[in-house]
């Protein structure tokens, strides 16, 4: 069950999924150096300029690890097959110029462009083409996140499978 908080911000960003309506074209992935991993926070504002405003972006700025647990789900529509467990786990979340990459353990990573501050959206095949998904990550804070996954297989057209997750920050890398 989610808290009265949680399924606001789920809602929320529903909302602004619908009003964007729009999808980024995947970007490719830069090599980047090899990461050091820590557990130190962002560096604090310095200055009165470098404090965060209302609409400061929570999403890390560097490549970060993030552990996910997902809902117990539900199926929408008319579906002939049974329920489908989506990856969860440990996630890598990589800033890019259009937004953000989430590689889980799939064999390709998900460009999700901002659609707000604090909000990225993927829209498009999953990474083994055997549907369609839909994934809108909120960042709550600087140290969670809550993200909402819908996923249309191939095989079963008419059928929405729906799970929810939270995530929580673990290291940078």
């Amino acid at each position: 069950m989610l808290s009265p908080l949680r399924r606001a911000l789920i809602t929320g960003a529903l909302v602004l999924i619908l009003a964007a309506c729009s999808t980024a074209p995947a970007a490719t992935p830069t090599p980047a150096p090899t990461p050091i991993p820590t557990t130190e926070p962002e560096p604090a504002a310095t200055s009165p300029t470098d404090a965060p405003s209302a609409a400061q972006d929570l999403a890390p700025k560097r490549r970060s690890v993030w552990d996910t647990q997902i809902s117990p789900g539900e199926t929408l529509g008319n579906c002939a097959g049974g329920a489908i467990l989506p990856v969860y786990g440990l996630v890598q979340i990589m800033p890019t110029e259009e937004g953000l990459e989430w590689k889980n353990q799939e064999p390709v990573p998900y460009a999700m462009a901002r659609l707000a501050p604090n909000t990225y959206r993927f829209a498009g095949p999953s990474s083994i083409n055997d549907g369609v998904v839909t994934m809108t990550v909120t960042f709550v804070d600087e140290k969670s996140l809550v993200m909402l996954r819908e996923f249309t297989p191939n095989a079963d057209p008419g059928c929405i499978h729906r799970h929810e997750y939270t995530g929580e920050f673990k290291w940078f890398r």
